[in-house]
C-alpha cells in the first residue's frame, strides 16, 4: 500500500485523476491502439533517454505505473508518487515499487533523496511551473535531474476539448519560462528534446502506417513544428 502524506485542498486538475472511472480508462484512452502503444514507448523512451543511467528515481504523477516499471526493467530504484490513491491502487500490484500519496507540490522526502525526479505528462497540467521546479529541486542530489514533458502548443491551451475524458485544458510553457524557473530553483536548462507534430492523444486514432509515416515526416520538418517537448533540468554542483 501507498504511505500518505498530507495532502493541500485537490483543485484543478488532482481531482480529476481521482476519479475511478477515469482511473480505469486512463490507459486505454490514451494507449489502447498499436499507434497508442508506440506513442507509449516513445514517451517513456524520451523520458528514460534523459536521465543519468542508474540511480534513485523518483516517479512523480507516476499514474497507472506505465514508466516506473520501464525505469525498473531498466535497473532504476523507483519509488512511485501520485496524489491519487484510485491510481497507486492501479500502480502498486502492477509495479511493486514503494508508493507514496502526496501532492506534487509538497513532497514528503529528506533533501538530496533522488539521483532524478521524473515527471511524465504532469508539467502541463498546471500553470505554476516555479512552483512544480521549486518542489522539486531541493530533493535531488548535485547534478541530479528533473525529467519532464511540455506542450508547445495545443488547441486544448485555449479550448477544453474532450474534458470528461482528457480533463480540460492544459497549459504552454515557453522555453524562457523554463528557463527563468530552472535558475530561480538552482537548475539549469542541460537537454531538451522536441517530438510529436500534434497531440500524441490523436495518433491513437490513426492506423500504425499513418503514425510511422508522421515519424518519418517529423523527422524531415523544422523542430519549430514539433508539438512537445522534454526536458532535463540540472542542479548545480554545491
Amino acid at each position: 500500500m501507498a504511505s500518505k502524506a498530507s495532502l493541500p485542498p485537490m483543485l484543478d486538475k488532482r481531482s480529476f485523476y481521482r476519479k475511478p472511472d477515469v482511473v480505469a480508462a486512463y490507459d486505454r484512452q490514451r494507449f489502447g491502439s498499436p499507434s497508442g502503444e508506440r506513442v507509449n514507448a516513445r514517451e517513456i523512451a524520451e523520458a528514460i533517454a534523459l536521465l543519468p543511467p542508474d540511480g534513485r528515481i523518483l516517479d512523480l504523477g507516476c499514474g497507472t505505473g506505465r514508466l516506473s516499471r520501464a525505469l525498473i526493467e531498466n535497473g532504476y530504484d523507483v519509488v512511485m508518487l501520485d496524489a491519487s490513491d484510485a491510481m497507486l491502487s492501479r500502480a502498486v500490484p502492477k509495479v511493486g515499487a514503494p508508493a507514496v500519496l502526496a501532492d506534487a507540490f509538497a513532497l514528503p522526502f529528506r533533501p538530496e533523496s533522488f539521483d532524478a525526479v521524473v515527471a511524465l505528462r504532469v508539467a502541463f497540467h498546471f500553470a505554476d511551473l516555479a512552483g512544480l521546479a521549486r518542489s522539486v529541486a531541493p530533493l535531488l542530489c548535485p547534478r541530479g535531474r528533473f525529467v519532464f514533458d511540455t506542450y508547445r502548443w495545443s488547441p486544448r491551451s485555449t479550448f477544453a476539448l474532450g474534458s470528461r475524458q482528457w480533463g480540460g485544458k492544459v497549459f504552454i510553457h515557453s522555453t524562457s519560462k523554463i528557463r527563468d524557473a530552472a535558475i530561480a530553483s538552482g537548475l539549469r536548462i542541460a537537454e531538451q528534446h522536441l517530438c510529436f507534430l500534434f497531440s500524441p492523444y490523436l495518433y491513437r486514432l490513426l492506423p500504425l502506417t499513418v503514425v510511422r509515416g508522421l515519424d518519418a515526416v517529423e523527422a524531415l520538418l523544422p523542430e519549430s513544428a514539433r508539438a512537445r517537448a522534454f526536458w532535463a533540468l540540472e542542479k548545480f554542483l554545491a
